[in-house]
């Protein structure tokens, strides 16, 4: 009986297995070849900016067709971030392209729930009936992925992101690391970003009365003519109440107001960076091209010498560059 549950039990492994690896074979069959001309497209961001498939010539560029309401599209998420991560400071652009037709369940699903930091756009239309880009690259089922070269010539059309990952390392060696020659710059240098964040900072009435710390890592895109983008908070450390009121507050209201505070200075954060005046954009080769930057924005409603705040600020701001 044991070796019938055991010979059943492999032969269900092979057959998962199989089955595995025939996805694309099943789902794939109709996508674009490789060595085929990406076909051009122009979609909008959550924001109303307008994304153009050919300005990101010279990279390597991954169009991702998801839906937050496809459950394999979820499930593939995590695997993406990681790939994201792993080559952010290489010519690698990911490409979020979505068929939600509700604007705020997007919105929501990319940002809030799963921090999808890279750039997403989506026709707001139903798929198949209403949608364009999915005709374009024959999209008949999600997830798919498309690897673009630098050249605009399909490297991959795939459903499973496994393979996407083993095509970008076999592709790596050939890659370039991101770096301008000349990085975006805040008009007025460090005093100005430091004056703006003192002048602007919001606090809730929670947050203002406990007398909050924070400091949130934020990144954000400086774009060709100087507008920033895609901010969003990467993290949030040294989160803390410095009223001693709170320590005599119940477990659950302590609990209650320190996840509203996180959630408060993530997005006021986002908020201070998103508004931001244009910045001088970076420059390659003498002409603009966009950067990515990270910015360290601390927060303590306690400070009254507004020139120790900024003498503050200029110690513990963390900006770096890295060219998109």
């Amino acid at each position: 009986m044991k070796r019938i549950i055991l010979s059943a039990l492999l032969i269900l492994a092979a057959i998962v297995n199989i089955q595995a690896q025939d996805l694309d074979a099943q789902y794939a069959k109709d996508l674009l070849k490789a060595g085929t001309s990406a076909p051009d497209f122009t979609l909008r961001t959550a924001d109303g900016k307008d994304i153009k498939l050919n300005t990101y010539r010279g990279n390597y560029v991954v169009l991702d067709f998801w839906a937050s309401w496809c459950p394999d599209c979820r499930k593939d998420i995590p695997a993406m971030k990681e790939l994201w991560r792993e080559f952010m400071d290489y010519n690698v652009r990911i490409i979020g392209v979505s068929f939600d037709t509700n604007k705020d369940v997007w919105v929501k699903t990319y940002w809030e729930k799963y921090q999808m930091n890279w750039t997403q756009v989506s026709e707001l239309k139903k798929w198949k009936k209403e949608t364009v880009i999915d005709r374009l690259y024959k999209v008949n089922w999600i997830p798919t992925m498309y690897l673009i070269d630098p050249n605009g010539k399909i490297v991959l059309g795939t459903v499973q992101i496994e393979k996407l990952r083993e095509t970008l390392e076999a592709l790596k060696p050939q890659m370039k690391m991101s770096q301008a020659d000349i990085t975006a710059q805040y008009i007025g240098g460090d005093s100005a970003i430091n004056a703006y964040l003192l002048t602007n900072q919001l606090y809730t009435a929670s947050t203002r009365k406990m007398m909050f710390e924070a400091d949130v890592l934020v990144s954000f895109t400086v774009e060709m003519d100087g507008a920033v983008t895609g901010a969003r908070a990467m993290e949030i450390k040294n989160l803390k109440p410095t009223n001693p009121k709170f320590n005599k507050l119940k477990t659950e209201k302590q609990q209650q107001i320190m996840t509203d505070a996180d959630q408060h200075f993530r997005a006021e954060a986002v908020r201070l960076v998103s508004k931001m005046p244009k910045w001088k954009p970076a420059e390659k080769n003498g002409r603009p091209v966009k950067d990515k930057k990270t910015l360290l924005i601390h927060f303590n409603p306690n400070f009254k010498d507004k020139n120790y705040n900024i003498n503050y600020l200029k110690n513990y701001f963390n900006l770096k560059n890295i060219s998109l």
